[in-house]
């Protein structure tokens, strides 16, 4: 058996207020979930530019403390 959350039931709730403030999150719920979907993941291909400033910190400070 499937329980309904908190929001569906809020949702269908008799007070008018209530119904109209769960409606709307469930509706910005929804938008930020498609929004979050199309968000292009960073890749190692993107991150090299800074790993290799990293590498070149660590290694000068390796220099200079050996």
């Amino acid at each position: 058996m499937k329980r309904e959350s908190m929001i569906e039931k809020n949702m269908k709730s008799s007070d008018e207020f209530v119904r109209n403030l769960f409606t709307d999150l469930h509706g910005r719920i929804q938008d930020y979930e498609r929004e979050e979907s199309n968000v292009k993941k960073m890749s190692k291909l993107d991150a090299a530019p800074e790993l290799v400033i990293v590498g070149g910190f660590t290694v000068f400070l390796f220099a200079v403390i050996f």
